[in-house]
Formats: structure tokens, sequence, C-alpha cells
């Protein structure tokens, strides 16, 4: 090997070195197609470096996808095409990207085919240049092309390394392209979820604000209810989907009671046991009024299921244990906290206070989930559950 084409294969390599750092870290085809450029030109004798992507219009043009060199200016507003039958077509770019083969010009002052720009490229003092076609899916989507100050500057090895760039940007577009495609996807999946759960989120809105013109006191219960769980939720570290799901229970947890007659809702006295044994169907009454609407959450069943107790004495199905969701769980101590801090018919309020000890006993009892109430006096003992009580 001569000292010369040794020159020419270090020049290459160290070319190939500088822009093979962006080709893995590059988030956009821009910024891969800029930085190729740019580390080509970092060396010398290359003096441009640029990506040219085929156009299908009629006049098969060639657009600059990205452009870097000190001599770059030869190439801005310069008309390119890949049609064989005009004359800005039959240059080392055109021909690549017609031909799908490395198309090198070794001299611009003798070549034939570069005589549309000889006069220009002699201003810049470009001697001689190479385009490499870039595929994508065994396509010919463009070329890299680069021009350097001094003739016959690339020996088949050179262009050989310059064919392996062009691959890696044919593959790194490639790929970008279909994580753009991906991330679209997902964003139109999110937008249809998010929808989805608005349309929810309104249909919820719509029970309680009917739950409100019929009993205002059970509405500001339940969203009383939804702070207080979703505190506890958020002190447990639960998932932000559980915590969405867990608050729209709430927000209904009580809708059974549009079956209740309101003289019972707001009688004044203790219920008698057949009443009692009436007010417990809401339960139920609001599962069978929700289980067939398509929540992504459990929320039917988080409803029928936040008068259970993990000992089994609780109601309406005397579920224990792990049969209770931990929604419904939550739902439980949030809906007593609420309930003995908050004036009733029958009775004044009895404070928070005491609605942490009440829940705390339970918990000792075996009724109420420890975790669950540890979370809430966590809270109580920052002074941040008595915020959650406001209507």
């Amino acid at each position: 090997m001569t000292g010369n084409h040794l020159k020419k294969q270090l020049w290459a390599l160290e070319a190939y070195a500088n822009s093979a750092k962006v080709l893995s870290h590059a988030k956009t085809p821009e910024e891969l197609i800029q930085g190729v450029c740019e580390g080509i030109t970092k060396q010398y004798p290359y003096v441009i470096a640029w990506v040219g992507i085929a156009e299908n219009n009629p006049e098969k043009t060639v657009r600059v996808a990205g452009m870097s060199g000190k001599a770059k200016a030869y190439a801005q507003g310069i008309f390119v095409t890949w049609d064989g039958n005009k004359p800005n077509g039959r240059g080392p770019t055109g021909a690549a990207i017609r031909l799908g083969e490395p198309q090198m010009m070794r001299d611009s002052e003798l070549d034939p085919n570069f005589a549309p720009w000889r006069e220009r490229a002699a201003l810049y003092g470009i001697r001689c240049s190479v385009g490499i076609p870039i595929f994508a899916d065994e396509k010919v989507i463009g070329a890299l092309t680069v021009y350097t100050c001094e003739p016959d500057s690339f020996s088949a090895a050179e262009i050989d390394l310059f064919q392996n760039l062009a691959n890696e940007i044919g593959h790194g577009l490639a790929l970008l392209q279909e994580r753009s495609l991906l991330e679209e996807e997902r964003k139109r999946r999110e937008l249809a979820q998010q929808r989805l759960f608005d349309s929810l989120e309104l249909t919820i809105g719509a029970m309680a604000t009917t739950m409100e013109m019929r009993d205002p006191y059970t509405a500001g219960h339940q969203k009383a209810v939804a702070k207080i769980a979703q505190a506890i939720a958020k002190e447990m570290g639960l998932d932000k989907d559980v915590i969405h799901g867990l608050k729209m229970a709430a927000l209904i947890h009580d809708i059974g009671k549009v079956s209740i007659p309101s003289e019972l809702l707001t009688k004044p006295t203790k219920l008698s046991p057949l009443e009692y044994s009436l007010m417990k169907e809401h339960v139920n009454n609001g599962y069978l009024i929700l289980k067939d609407i398509p929540f992504p959450w459990p929320i039917a069943d988080m409803v029928r299921q936040h008068h259970e107790r993990l000992d089994g004495s609780g109601y309406p199905q005397g579920l224990k244990g792990d049969e209770i969701l931990m929604g419904a769980r939550v739902l439980a101590v949030a809906d007593i906290i609420e309930s003995m801090s908050s004036h009733r018919p029958y009775r004044p309020a009895l404070g928070l206070n005491k609605a942490i000890q009440e829940v705390l006993v339970e918990a000792g009892q075996g009724k109420l989930d420890p975790t669950v109430v540890q979370a809430a006096v966590k809270l109580y003992d920052r002074g941040e559950l008595g915020e959650k009580m406001d209507k």
C-alpha cells in the first residue's frame, strides 16, 4: 500500500469515527443527518458533506436534509435531480440515487458530467466528490455526498467505508421513523383512552349530580370521602391509575341510596332493625346500577364491597381478607373517618380524633386493613387529614 493510499484511508477512517458517534444517540432524523455530516467535515480534506433525500415528484428533485463543511455555501440553493435525462441529474448524487451504486467524480476540472457545477465548484476549491446511495428497506431513499479539496480523493476502500456509513444512516432513519410511528400510535391510544376516561368521568359526575339533587348530604359525603381516599392511597404509594379509579368509585360509592326512601336518609333518630336492613341494600343497589358500565377499574365491585370487613363481619357478602379489593379497603376507612367526623341527622359530629381512634380499634380487631389505617394516621399526625374534610 502506498503512502498516498494509506493517507486516504486514514482520512476516511477518522471521518467515519467522528460520524459514528452520533448514530446511536440521535433522537430525530435531522439530528442524525446533521451529526453525520458534521463528523465527516471535521476531517481534512472533506469540505462539504450533505445528505439528499430523493423526492418522487415530476422533477425528481433531491431535497437537502442536512449539510456541513467550510465550503457548504457551494451547495446552498443548488438544484440537483436524480433524473438522468437532465444535466443536473448526472452528477454523483443523482446518479447514486438512480443507479443504487456509489458514483465518484474524480476531478471537477475534467469530469464531463460535472459541467453544470464546474465554475461554481472552482470558487470553493472543490476538486472531487463521491455520491453514496442510502438504502432503507432495500430501497434507495437518497444519497450521502462528500466533497474534497483534492482530486482523486477516494479509492475503493474509502468508498466502501462511506457506503457502510450511508447504510448506517439508512438504518438509523428507518429506526427513527419506526419509533416515530410507534410514538404517534402511543399518543393516539392515550388520547382515545383519555377521551374514554373523560366520558366516564362525565358519567360519574352526572350520577353525583343526581345524588346531590335528591340528597345534598350524601353528595357532599361522597366528595369528602373521595378526597380522603385519594390522600390515603397516595400515602400508601398506590399506582396513579389505581388512585384514579378509587377516586371515581368514592365519588359514587353511595349511589345505591337513590333507591332508599328519603325519609330514611334524613331520619333524625336511630334506624330500626328493619330500616337498617333496608339501608344496607344500598351497596347491592349501587352495584346493580354500575356493573354494566365499561369502567377500566372495578368500580362496581369497590362500591359493593366498601362495607365489607377483613374478618368477614361486613356486608353484603361477608367477604374476608384478600377477597376484598384494596380499593374497597381504602374506601371503608375513608368512609368511617368522614362519617364520624361529620354531622348526621341523628347526631352531631364526633370529630376527627374520635374517628381516628375508631379506625385504629377496628384495625386492631381485624376488621379494617392496618396498612390503610396506618396511612390515615400518618396523614392525621401531619395535620393533612383535616383539610380533606372540607366539602
